[in-house]
């Protein structure tokens, strides 16, 4: 890349990238050092790293689906995205959104299939902690961490979407005419899983899959729950692993469930809870969805201003023409409007949503309780009772702000829909703007224009997420409306 590229853009700070941060500086300046550094360490293992392998991976991957950079992601082990969203006592870095989300705009700007792989597994992983699920913070969150120290990755997925029902599975409006055909009966010790999921990221590299699923699929609704499910469990196979248009890196698997027997203990939270955790999971994930398109945006960005500098004609450089530096100033200000969009969806979520709650409740449980006292049988089954889930439930109701989980949904469902069209818009004009030769693999332009467009179908189509900011824009008159 030219010296331009480097200064001007690729080494850009937090504070000059978003504003707001620099006045937050003032105020919180341990908060806002702790992102900057999150973005220097995902920065450098992009630049590093990620930047130098991603077309040949994406070459790699359109002849096999199933090929997967092992290690790649080992060399993430030392930068601890795995566990940067893993509580503090369970050996993580106790990071919450928008700690996720600064990580994942620097990784997709270098490239997106790999930065899914640890967006995924946030994903994953994120029902246990919102959930406070302290059972499974102390061991497979605990696993996590500490097999990253030793640099092997434990990777985790969510499993959702089924192949008749996509986005309508994550809404609660929709879930009662949805087509389910995965299921949970209940049976001695535990529950038996059938039926598949489709296109889950990273379904078929991970050692966990948090599975969604009815008890009852007459009604969903009421009974929907959360499934621990391992790697090589009885009765849990992979299908197919897609051949995708975009995010190569990051395999979307078929996962399948026959008379898969889950153990009571690997519920996640209780029985009919599990609509009411993908909702406060999807609003907290919408909003680093949000970034992960303002990195795609950015990539593009970044390539067409590298290119526009080295391609001349006529004699003149493509970057020394008006038309191109208003394209240019145009692709710049609808990418920073993104990142302000995804930084409003996470900062309300870190600031008004669980994350409060946690840090005021769970966190200091977690922090006066060892590990070892947590994993006491005793102490497991009181954490673990109807009492104490009662409790919680009661503690999140009393605390949470409705007006707040509104303004949660509205922000991050924007932040989803703003990043995705605009990671949509700037790859197309990029490759306008190339023209003939944006067709070739080595510019990346097709490979980003490809990977943009999931962002703009998962975590809920755009158009569900539109509804979902009318619905929380307008809660009481919503509920009227047909």
């Amino acid at each position: 890349m030219t010296d331009f590229l480097d200064v001007e853009i690729s080494k850009r700070g937090l504070r000059e990238m978003a504003p707001r941060l620099k006045v937050l500086a003032e105020y919180a300046p341990d908060y806002v050092r702790e992102l900057e550094d999150w973005q220097r360490k995902a920065r450098e293992y992009g630049d590093r790293f990620v930047r130098p392998k991603a077309l040949e991976i994406d070459a790699k991957c359109r002849r096999d689906p199933r090929y997967f950079d092992w290690d790649l992601i080992r060399r993430g082990m030392p930068y601890g995205f795995l566990s940067m969203s893993i509580p503090k006592s369970a050996g993580g870095a106790g990071g919450f959104t928008t700690v996720t989300a600064i990580v994942m705009e620097e990784l997709c700007a270098a490239c997106s299939g790999v930065a899914n792989v640890f967006g995924a597994h946030g994903l994953g992983l994120s029902g246990i902690l919102l959930g406070m699920d302290f059972y499974h913070v102390d061991r497979s969150l605990c696993e996590v961490a500490a097999a990253e120290k030793r640099g092997e990755p434990v990777i985790f997925a969510a499993a959702i979407t089924e192949p008749l029902a996509g986005s309508d599975v994550e809404d609660a409006g929709y879930l009662r005419t949805a087509k389910l055909m995965t299921e949970a009966k209940p049976v001695p010790g535990g529950y038996l899983l059938n039926g598949r999921k489709v296109f889950i990221s990273n379904g078929s590299v991970a050692r966990y899959s948090s599975v969604i699923a009815p008890l009852d699929r007459s009604r969903p609704l009421e009974t929907m729950s959360a499934f621990l499910v391992r790697e090589g469990d009885k009765g849990f196979s992979i299908g197919r692993v897609e051949e995708k248009m975009g995010m190569k890196a990051c395999h979307a698997a078929e996962l399948v469930f026959e008379d898969c027997f889950v153990p009571r203990e690997n519920i996640i939270g209780r029985e009919g809870d599990g609509m009411r955790g993908v909702e406060t999971v999807l609003g907290a994930s919408r909003g680093p969805v949000g970034a992960i398109a303002t990195g795609i945006a950015r990539g593009a960005f970044e390539r067409l201003v590298d290119f526009t500098l080295r391609k001349k004609t006529g004699g003149r450089r493509l970057f020394d023409q008006q038309w191109v530096q208003i394209k240019l100033a145009d692709m710049a200000r609808r990418i920073h409007l993104a990142r302000q969009a995804y930084l409003d969806g996470c900062m309300s979520f870190d600031f008004t949503g669980v994350p409060k709650l946690m840090k005021q409740t769970a966190a200091r449980m977690l922090d006066l309780m060892p590990s070892s006292l947590r994993r006491n049988s005793l102490v497991t089954r009181t954490m673990r009772s109807d009492f104490m889930h009662r409790t919680t439930m009661r503690m999140m109701d009393e605390q949470l702000n409705p007006d707040d989980l509104h303004h949660i949904q509205q922000y991050s469902s924007g932040a989803k829909i703003t990043g995705s069209d605009t990671a949509m818009d700037v790859a197309y004009e990029a490759l306008q703007i190339v023209g003939l030769e944006a067709s070739l693999h080595r510019h990346e332009l097709e490979k980003i224009y490809r990977d943009a467009k999931l962002t703009q179908i998962y975590e809920g189509t755009n158009q569900l997420n539109r509804h979902n900011v009318f619905i929380n824009l307008f809660p009481r008159e919503a509920g009227h409306v047909g």
